[in-house]
């Protein structure tokens, strides 16, 4: 996997990079302090995941060129857990945020991993935001599709439901007597069936049309 840090606090970029570079399934790991020095670097154009934080001017602009020049997935490192910072991150397209006053290398590799996968990662407490704000997320992010609950089984129908309370993965498999793996199984089964980018998007798509 390739992996792009743009940041502007250098102390913080260097942490993010070295924790990525530990890992055994990190191929290149890169990085920037600003958009200019970022789009100069060629490893941006070949990253799989482009971890940003987007507090410099022009910052969720990056994201969304990210998305439309390169490909890539991107995720949110923010210091910041505002209502509006993390619908803005959603709306520029990206697919993941991780909240930099709770964040440790095995949560930062957990959400780059899942980030690369397209699944994305928004924290618990953070999903209920993303939630009661759903109306204001743009048609474009969020686009009715037509969706119905008959598209999903049973099991898959529980396992939204407690995803979208806030419940995380262990919880949810808790409360249904399911492994952690199946679980994960299920939500990426529903994120395909909804035609969507991410798990948060799947629920916050089911929460606008009324299907939850």
């Amino acid at each position: 996997m390739k992996v792009f840090i743009l940041d502007r606090h250098s102390i913080y970029r260097c942490g993010l990079a070295a924790s990525l570079r530990a890992l055994d399934d990190m191929d290149a790991v890169d990085e920037s302090a600003s958009a200019d020095e970022a789009w100069s670097n060629p490893a941006l154009s070949e990253a799989d995941v482009v971890v940003v934080d987007p507090d410099f001017e022009g910052g969720h602009e990056f994201i969304r060129n990210v998305r439309r020049r390169t490909g890539a997935h991107v995720v949110v490192c923010s210091a910041t857990r505002a209502e509006e910072d993390v619908l803005a991150a959603v709306q520029s397209g990206a697919v993941g945020f991780l909240c930099k006053d709770t964040l440790d290398a095995d949560t930062l590799a957990a959400g780059v991993r899942a980030t690369a996968t397209g699944s994305g990662v928004v924290p618990p407490e953070l999903l209920g935001t993303l939630l009661r704000n759903v109306s204001r997320v743009s048609s474009e992010v969020l686009e009715p599709r037509g969706l119905s609950l008959s598209w999903l089984t049973a099991r898959e129908k529980q396992v939204l439901r407690l995803v979208a309370n806030g419940h995380p993965t262990r919880e949810v498999a808790r409360q249904l007597s399911y492994s952690e793996r199946t679980i994960k199984n299920v939500m990426h089964d529903v994120v395909t069936k909804m035609n969507a980018r991410s798990r948060s998007q799947a629920v916050a798509e089911a929460v606008r049309a009324g299907l939850i």
